[in-house]
């Protein structure tokens, strides 16, 4: 086989040549939307009139709840949220009416021209007073093992605390758009900016009051997602859905930077309390954790992420008694939704740092605490499930040796005690992080194959490419189980008409889902054509073979014995055509064994898990506050990597998108709910000049039995844990500054005034 290409789609890309939504010709028509959103977050709606909107040349439609011909909903588990609001407002950015029109700065102009009379209502915005009032999508979840409050009675040393996290901005470089283009017999196609062609499907299906067989949902690429367009994309492609469908014309929805800051919902902040017992090895004997988010104005996914953050609460860590228990709480902000780690990465955080907080009421290395409570195989989570193959006292070995540890402490000790305006701290994370939806039904897909008549092929599957390359993923399986080049694996557009009822490519399965269900389409392909070529080349020589003799390879069909005996692969799909072999197959795949009972507590949510643990170094300046990330570490396991460089930027990508939200990305919201930080300009995440001086990435590529598509794990939101290595060097690096009588309290996220307010404190402290 050919060296892979860096992306199936990599020459596209960087000539400049490949599509997104919105860069085809312009269709015939085509109506632009502008909208009317809400300036406050909460209020009663008294009056809505667009009268003087559509006396304006050239509007075409002003479309509001009232032009809604199906049910005015947009929830879909919880059926919660309108596509407009009827009656009340429930957070600032909401869209209240569509401005349709040829010209987009007339349709600028219409808005505008709308009367809106409210009358304001008391927002909530803060976790506390939403869960006071008891503003919750659901009652508590709960997940609970053994006699915690008893542990803790009985516990040598207790500790307790609140730990806070707080939102980000999901900044994917295309925003949220869709196209939506009229059929013939009410049918409709959307070009929609969505992770999940089903749900934008059904959803559009239920507000038009149409059978979802005529909406067509076709998605070629998205450029970026990080889970802000699962769910969230579904309100704008009905929007232009609708628009599409009253008009019979051609509508596009295309926020600007600004708009979709504004109205987007972020990742959940969480406010968690917490209470620890340990002994004097800093052993976690008991740990009842109390997960509240600030789950927005609708249900969303906050539920689902709220249950991840529960599922990962202890991260890498085994503790015998601990009760676990969660609120989604709804507040008036723009309803928060999924984004890489999907809860994990706040639940997380919590149990890191008790782990610090313990390792400094004993005056221990952090490290070696970690190392005490580690998982090893045969334990059980919390949950019930399982431990299995876990390798992470291997992986910390590795990680202490690829770092120089020992030294690394003694250079960072030295280096604080020769410098009064520099200060260096060291941040460890490890990582256990179970993979699959944690919502059974879930985890399926298919995928179509065809073979055409010249040898080349085509795949489609319910994949969604967004710049993780599972499209080159999927290549790459389908050319490994025919034998064939991957230059001559073409992976279309995921098209609802081609694969139906595809799940969310989100939750890290994309590749193992969707990689699976066309290896198993290909593996049918390969069946027929192996049996086909038995026969071809029985004929030349004196046996007869078996199919067991045949092996595909090098786009060939070849005796394994005798590999000069072989028929090219073009050679037998002609052949196969002229003896009318069918040469298209469907595959489906369903993850095996995951199911969790919620009521119980208890299940096996996660085919398998991800291990990993990550080390950097930092450096801050204590007149400023500025920092700088010097060295990162990180050893993370992939078992069989499918693709090494894809594999590898998706670890250095998690990190540094992780390490902007422990230490940059601040989104604050004024008194109507409006977030303030809207572009680049006020809103910083990581450039170029952020990037780690060293950066070590050691993949672990040991074969796993608990693993998936062709031996792989997944690695999409795994290494996002790492980032969080770097809140905790720098809390280091502030410690560092006073005498040590206190642990330096550092919020979250850690910017230069934030890291100057805990520098101020415990200099106070220390005196």
């Amino acid at each position: 086989m050919k060296k892979l290409p860096w992306h199936i789609n990599g020459r596209l890309h960087v000539t400049g040549t490949s599509k997104f939504i919105g860069e085809d010709s312009k269709p015939e028509g085509l109506l632009y939307a502008r909208f009317l959103l809400s300036p406050v977050a909460h209020a009663t709606i008294i009056k809505l009139d667009v009268s003087k909107a559509l006396e304006l040349a050239n509007i075409t439609a002003v479309l509001t709840y009232k032009d809604v011909p199906g049910v005015n909903q947009i929830g879909h588990v919880i059926k919660d949220e309108p596509l407009f609001p009827e009656k009340e407002i429930m957070y600032a950015g909401q869209p209240l009416a569509m401005v349709l029109s040829p010209y987009p700065l007339v349709a600028d102009k219409a808005v505008k021209l709308i009367e809106l009379e409210y009358k304001e209502l008391h927002p909530i915005f803060d976790i506390d007073e939403a869960d006071k009032k008891k503003q919750w999508y659901i009652p508590e979840r709960k997940i609970e093992n053994g006699k915690v409050q008893t542990a803790l009675k009985t516990a040598k040393h207790t500790l307790s605390g609140v730990v806070e996290s707080s939102n980000q901005e999901h900044f994917y470089m295309e925003t949220q758009r869709c196209w939506a283009i009229p059929g013939e017999d009410n049918t409709l196609t959307l070009y929609s900016a969505t992770q999940s062609t089903m749900e934008v499907q059904e959803v559009m299906s239920h507000v038009l009051g149409i059978p979802a067989n005529q909406i067509v949902l076709d998605v070629r690429r998205l450029g970026g997602a990080f889970g802000g367009k699962e769910r969230a994309g579904t309100l704008w492609a009905c929007l232009a859905g609708l628009g599409a469908f009253i008009t019979q014309k051609p509508v596009e929805v295309k926020l600007d930077r600004v708009e979709d800051m504004l109205a987007t919902g972020k990742r959940h902040p969480y406010k968690s309390r917490y209470k620890v017992g340990f002994d004097d090895k800093g052993k976690i004997t008991a740990y009842d954790i109390e997960l509240l988010a600030n789950g927005g104005a609708y249900a969303d996914l906050s539920v689902a992420i709220l249950e991840r953050a529960m599922f990962h609460a202890e991260n890498a860590y085994h503790i015998p008694d601990i009760c676990i228990r969660g609120r989604a709480c709804r507040t008036n902000l723009p309803p928060n939704t999924a984004f890489r780690g999907f809860g994990a990465p706040q639940g997380i955080f919590v149990i890191e740092k008790v782990i610090e907080q313990i390792a400094y009421e004993l005056k221990l290395d952090p490290l070696e605490v970690r190392l005490t409570n580690l998982y090893k195989t045969g334990d059980i989570a919390p949950y019930g499930q399982p431990i299995k193959e876990t390798n992470l006292r291997s992986l910390f070995s590795r990680l202490k040796s690829i770092s120089d540890y020992d030294q690394l402490k003694l250079s960072v000790d030295k280096f604080n005690g020769h410098h009064e305006t520099l200060k260096q701290g060291i941040g460890i994370v490890p990582v256990k992080f179970g993979i699959s939806f944690t919502t059974a039904l879930l985890n399926q897909g298919s995928a179509l194959i065809w073979i055409y008549i010249d040898g080349t092929v085509s795949v489609t599957t319910g994949g969604i490419e967004m710049g993780q390359e599972v499209n080159s993923k999927i290549a790459l399986i389908v050319a490994k189980v025919l034998g064939i080049s991957f230059d001559n694996i073409r992976v279309e557009s995921s098209n609802s008409q081609r694969v139906g009822n595809a799940s969310p490519t989100a939750a890290s399965t994309g590749s193992d889902i969707n990689g699976n269900a066309a290896r198993v389409a290909a593996e049918q392909l390969r069946e027929r054509l192996v049996k086909l070529a038995a026969e071809l080349l029985s004929k030349k020589t004196n046996k007869r073979l078996k199919d067991s003799d045949i092996l595909m390879a090098d786009d060939k069909a070849l005796v394994k014995t005798n590999p000069k005996l072989a028929v090219s692969f073009p050679d037998l799909i002609r052949t196969a055509y002229n003896s009318r072999i069918a040469l298209g197959a469907h595959g489906y795949y369903a993850t095996p064994e995951v199911h969790f009972d919620r009521e119980k507590g208890k299940g096996h949510p996660f085919a398998y898990y991800v291990y990993g643990a990550a080390l950097v170094i930092v450096e801050i300046d204590t007149l400023t506050g500025n920092s700088r990330l010097l060295d990162t570490y990180i050893v993370h396991e992939t078992a069989p990597s499918l693709h090494d460089d894809i594999d590898r930027g998706q670890i250095i990508g998690a990190f540094i998108q992780s390490m902007g939200w422990c230490t940059m990305e601040d989104i604050p919201h004024d008194d109507k709910g409006r977030y303030l930080a809207l572009s680049p300009s006020t809103y910083k995440i990581p450039g170029i000049r952020d990037l780690p001086e060293k950066m070590v990435v050691e993949m672990v590529q040991t074969p796993c039995k608990q693993a998936s598509v062709m031996g792989s794990k997944a690695v999409g939101e795994p290494p996002f844990i790492y980032g969080e290595a770097v809140w905790f060097a720098l809390q280091h690096a502030v410690q560092a500054v006073g005498t040590g009588k206190d642990l330096a309290q550092l919020k979250f996220p850690a910017t230069p005034e934030a890291i100057l307010m805990a520098i101020e404190m415990i200099k106070i402290k220390s005196k």
